[in-house]
């Protein structure tokens, strides 16, 4: 049975998962780099959409629209007595020397739905869909606005480079989030099948687990891409894997000790 014929079989079917235990370790392998690949498709898309959106703005809109500041001991001060709000669509770009403003806010105001950069009272706050990222002023140079300026107009010219790299950054944590989650799974399933006294290894457990996971991925891949905020999206998505781990357990035999390599 091909990977795509697994993964479709995987999203309904206990039973099918369960003949999948003693595959050899390198199909699960390939089947979890699919299903990081599977969740990183719409977080890289909006990520590269909203960052080259932030460069359509340009140093303009920055000159134009945010007040001149200064940047002392790591604190924004500017003349400006409220936060202000610039919307550019599909971006929103916040300035707020007052410390009103918290980056918790900012996410509120936003949702899901949109991106943003704050420069907030002592820090910098770039919010785009799978990326929540502080910067301090010192950090990036900024000491006035022309150095805002100077700042942004770099980014343009280092854009091409710095989203690729991003996206590639995501992509490696996105692998490594899902392989940690593979192995507590396999956890889960050994501790309910005994500890292996059911003739379920860890290895079992472990292949077993990653093809668990493929009806929480979809969800969540479907939920990026529209870009709705779930709830407790991450637990779902725990409990929901533990359930077909549960039931693809109840599926084997507990004398059945070995099951044909696939």
């Amino acid at each position: 049975m091909n990977i795509f014929k697994r993964f479709a079989k995987s999203l309904y079917s206990p039973e099918d998962i369960a003949t999948f235990r003693a595959d050899k370790i390198w199909k699960s392998i390939i089947y979890i780099l699919l299903i990081s690949i599977l969740i990183f498709l719409p977080i890289g898309y909006h990520t590269a959409t909203a960052a080259n959106d932030a460069m359509k703005v340009g140093a303009d809109t920055i000159k134009n629209d945010i007040p001149d500041f200064t940047v002392e001991d790591g604190k924004l001060l500017s003349n400006s007595k409220e936060p202000i709000t610039i919307d550019q669509g599909s971006i929103y770009f916040y300035f707020d020397s007052t410390g009103k403003l918290t980056t918790d806010q900012v996410d509120n105001r936003l949702g899901s739905a949109d991106s943003a950069i704050a420069f907030l009272s002592d820090t910098i706050y770039i919010k785009a869909p799978g990326v929540d990222q502080t910067v301090s002023y010192a950090t990036a140079g900024i000491g006035s606005k022309a150095d805002l300026i100077n700042f942004y107009q770099s980014m343009e010219d280092l854009s091409k480079y710095f989203i690729p790299i991003l996206l590639g950054i995501i992509l490696i944590a996105m692998i490594l989030v899902t392989f940690f989650k593979v192995a507590l799974y396999a956890l889960f399933g050994f501790i309910m099948s005994g500890f292996g006294r059911m003739g379920i290894t860890y290895y079992h457990n472990w292949n077993i687990a990653a093809y668990s996971m493929t009806l929480a991925s979809v969800f969540t891949m479907i939920m990026y891409w529209f870009q709705i905020t779930v709830p407790y999206l991450s637990t779902i998505n725990m409990a929901v894997s533990f359930f077909i781990i549960f039931l693809v357990i109840r599926q084997i035999p507990p004398t059945d000790q070995k099951q044909p390599v696939q």
